[in-house]
């Protein structure tokens, strides 16, 4: 069974992932996560061009222009897209007719987004910073007046947010329970239940909220996101990795996840499968320190010691203030026993956190194995004093009372 999962997996990692080219949408997307609009633009258009009936890319570009304030380019944009998916970029027009100073018109569409699939809190709305533009007109006056445009119960769900904000667990969770048993918006209110529930020690209920989150709505990204962690903190990875395929089938934007895919496939045993979508994501973050360090951990993982260090190499180029960067350095070049090396990044990871248990009891071991006894029982003695309670062995058998 578990290995018809890891190769059904490896094959959806690889439909999601391709042959190391994430895609032109993709890479914009990059892009635009580290605000550069500009280039993001230049991916977009080639791809607009040639299917202007693509919503997500439009939309893409539209908010890339809204962001270099274009706004009338942004503005035609949002329409193509309400034409094809009516309401999807509803707020979109309104925030850029406020831009505009078109209160009117900004209004018309702020009402169609009230009355959508999209429809964001109402604390949202009162926040934005480009709708604050026309809270004083008229129009926006009016629409206010006009009806409630949320529910007793949306009003009820914002109350139990600011409980669980203000730290006030039981008295959330029992009021989302009443409203989960009145059918109002289950996979919100199961979501919510599932953080609470996280935040009190309580993971099991949380997985039970997340599933009926989930089976109310299979586009609840932040639950599947919530899943995937609990699954990984429980040790079940081949769950963890079918809803990792399934999220970045989604939303191959949700670009940590492609970090995540890696290390539950190398828990996995899956070589290949942990590394494709790691390179995915070097492909739209080539600078990306963080991602180095995972493959170097996938690689020191499946045994292949050089490409390990390769990796951590170069994470540690770009980022010499981790201490993790230079542990896994340190363990794979004592895997290597190279231990003069292991022992150089130990206390340089050591420098960097003096109270992690597992720095100090890897650098026990590599003290044992060059010789130097003392050093090595001070390592184990730090090792203990941490929380590693496997140094006390060592202290034992190596460095008497």
């Amino acid at each position: 069974m578990r290995t018809i999962v890891l190769i059904i997996s490896l094959f959806m990692f690889q439909q999601v992932c391709g042959q190391q080219d994430p895609g032109a949408l993709l890479r914009a997307k990059a892009l635009m996560d580290v605000n550069n609009f500009e280039s993001a633009i230049q991916y977009l258009e080639p791809v607009a061009a040639k299917e202007p009936g693509n919503t997500d890319v439009i939309f893409s570009r539209g908010k890339c222009y809204f962001a270099l304030k274009r706004y009338d380019e942004a503005r035609a944009d949002f329409l193509l897209v309400n034409n094809k998916r009516n309401g999807m970029a509803s707020l979109m027009l309104a925030k850029t007719e406020a831009r505009l100073n078109r209160p009117e018109l900004a209004v018309k569409y702020l009402r169609e987004h009230l009355g959508s699939y999209y429809k964001l809190p109402e604390k949202d709305i009162l926040l934005d910073k480009d709708l604050a533009l026309i809270e004083s007109s008229a129009a926006w006056i009016a629409l206010w007046r006009e009806r409630e445009w949320y529910s007793p119960y949306d009003q009820e769900l914002q109350e139990i947010i600011y409980l669980k904000q203000r730290g006030d667990y039981p008295e959330a969770i029992n009021r989302l329970r009443d409203l989960e048993k009145k059918g109002f918006k289950r996979t919100i209110v199961n979501q919510q239940l599932a953080e609470l529930y996280r935040r009190s020690g309580n993971n099991k209920a949380a997985l039970d909220a997340l599933n009926k989150a989930i089976s109310a709505d299979s586009r609840n990204t932040e639950a599947l996101k919530m899943r995937i962690d609990l699954l990984v903190e429980a040790g079940d990875f081949e769950d963890a990795a079918r809803d990792c395929s399934q999220l970045l089938r989604q939303s191959p934007d949700a670009f940590d996840y492609y970090l995540v895919a890696g290390r539950i496939h190398s828990s996995l045993g899956a070589y290949d499968a942990a590394v494709s979508p790691v390179n995915t994501y070097l492909e739209l973050y080539p600078r990306s320190h963080a991602a180095l360090n995972v493959l170097g951990e996938i690689h020191f993982t499946a045994g292949k010691y050089l490409d390990a260090l390769s990796s951590f190499n170069k994470a540690l180029e770009l980022d010499k203030g981790t201490a993790a960067y230079f542990f896994n350095r340190g363990r794979t070049y004592a895997a290597t026993r190279t231990y003069r090396y292991a022992e150089k990044d130990f206390s340089m990871a050591l420098d960097l956190d003096p109270v992690d248990p597992e720095i100090w009891f890897a650098k026990g071991l590599t003290d044992l194995e060059l010789g130097n006894m003392n050093t090595a029982c001070f390592d184990f003695r730090n090792a203990l004093r941490y929380g590693k309670y496997e140094a006390r062995e060592y202290l034992d058998r190596h460095c008497g009372k």
